[in-house]
């Protein structure tokens, strides 16, 4: 076969057309529309190839049925209706941006000349308008048809706000650079985003608007004075003062003092670790590149997740506030886990051993840890633990939580790094940003389980 014949724009029409398939969820069991999309997805892998490869299908495609952007399509709808099952109308709103945005965004950015994106000339101001514009219309109309198979249902105003601030994010998300497809991406991002925006009570922030100021103004103070003292000292570049500030001020606000401390205690120990030793992981071709200064990829890769639990966090009524603080303080201390095992694990005696097969390989290879570095990193999660203890920010018993989580998303970071990574499924920064997300759930989901007071 050649690629003459394939169509991006009827490949779009489709992935567009798929979305009528979410009408059904207003009537059908849960179970019902997991058969469906199970159906799908084996559909996509056996049949589609055969019979609609060549239209449907990228060249580059057609020889690996398991990893192609229909594959994906069907397993994130699949993963959508058996994540929320109780809330179909997550998977519903989660599924509409998914097909109306990602697909307009493509059709409009190949048909409008506008410019290019500077962080990404392979995308265009016209395709990341039309992906806002109907992911917003899709996900907001298909959350409301939905919910009206429950007693209570979102209004059209919040549906609709819900929406945009979940497409704006995947929007976001849809321009970079990363090697994550969207298909898998923009879905997943998405169905979490409406799930917990769902449980924000906007009459707190009337409540405690005169202190949220307070806080904003002091945490961008401190931020903008801590973030150009990383970049005197050169460990972070003009791109990461800008991250740097954005996240530091957001997590200041609705976190207070005491969240900016925690971070900022990450970043000293996540630099401190990077230049520890850098000319001997510099000499095996395994030092962070730029002698350490991290950039705004690196900022939202570790830290937009605590920034969201902090927002989270100061939009909620207690016991949920509380279980999110804790959380937030474990995604921060998987950041920590996951950087410092990174960084000192290679300093240690020997090879590391690859997660998935307890073999020895080199330093540096992607999936590997070593007994320093997981040291190491449990040790820097307690320390961040005890330090928002200290704070204030968490009861003592949560200690051993976040600590616990820390290592089992720092765990996850090395399985992904051994199986997605070297098949360019998924990129490092992209990794860094799941296991921060997976140690704030688990901080949850052990909180739920200890009877903590976690939903």
């Amino acid at each position: 076969m050649n690629g003459s014949r394939h169509s991006e724009s009827l490949r779009k029409l489709v992935h567009i057309s798929m979305a009528g398939f979410a009408l059904l969820l207003r009537w059908i069991p849960w179970w019902a529309g997991a058969l469906l999309a199970l159906g799908a997805l084996l559909f996509n892998i056996l049949i589609l190839p055969r019979f609609l490869g060549e239209s449907l299908m990228r060249p580059e495609e057609r020889r690996r049925r398991l990893r192609t952007g229909v594959a994906f399509y069907a397993l994130s709808v699949l993963i959508l209706v058996l994540a929320f099952r109780h809330h179909l109308e997550v998977a519903a709103c989660a599924w509409g941006i998914l097909a109306l945005g990602d697909g307009a965004a493509t059709l409009f950015g190949q048909r409008l000349t506008t410019p290019r994106l500077p962080w990404n000339p392979s995308k265009s101001w016209a395709g990341s308008a039309a992906f806002l514009i109907f992911g917003t219309l899709g996900g907001g109309g298909l959350m409301l048809w939905v919910a009206r198979r429950y007693e209570e249902s979102p209004g059209a105003s919040a549906a609709f706000l819900i929406s945009a601030i979940a497409t704006l994010a995947c929007a976001v998300v849809e321009s970079l650079p990363l090697e994550l497809d969207d298909n898998l991406s923009v879905p997943f991002l998405a169905g979490g985003l409406v799930f917990s925006l769902q449980r924000v009570d906007p009459a707190l922030w009337s409540v405690s608007s005169g202190a949220l100021l307070r806080s904003f103004l002091l945490g961008l103070g401190v931020t903008c004075v801590f973030a150009l003292g990383a970049k005197g000292v050169g460990s972070v570049s003009w791109s990461g003062v800008a991250g740097g500030v954005a996240v530091g001020t957001t997590i200041a606000t609705f976190a207070g003092m005491g969240g900016f401390v925690v971070l900022a205690l990450f970043f000293i120990l996540g630099s401190l670790a990077t230049r520890l030793g850098y000319a001997r992981k510099a000499g095996k071709g395994i030092a962070q590149e730029a002698r350490g200064a991290r950039g705004v990829v690196h900022a939202l890769a570790n830290c937009s997740v605590p920034a969201y639990l902090a927002f989270l966090s100061a939009s909620t009524a207690p016991p949920l506030s509380d279980a999110l603080r804790v959380a937030f303080v474990a995604s921060l201390a998987t950041a920590a886990c996951d950087t410092l095992g990174s960084e000192v694990g290679p300093l240690g005696r020997g090879d590391p051993f690859l997660v998935t097969r307890l073999r020895r390989v080199p330093a540096g290879t992607p999936g590997a840890v070593s007994l320093l570095g997981t040291a190491a990193g449990a040790a820097s999660a307690l320390l961040l633990a005890a330090a928002a203890v200290l704070l204030g920010m968490m009861p003592p018993g949560a200690v051993v939580i976040v600590v616990v989580a820390a290592l089992l998303g720092a765990l996850l970071e090395s399985f992904l790094g051994a199986t997605l990574e070297p098949l360019g499924l998924i990129g490092s920064e992209t990794i860094n940003f799941v296991n921060t997300a997976a140690g704030g759930l688990a901080a949850l989901g052990l909180l739920h389980w200890s009877g903590g007071g976690a939903p």
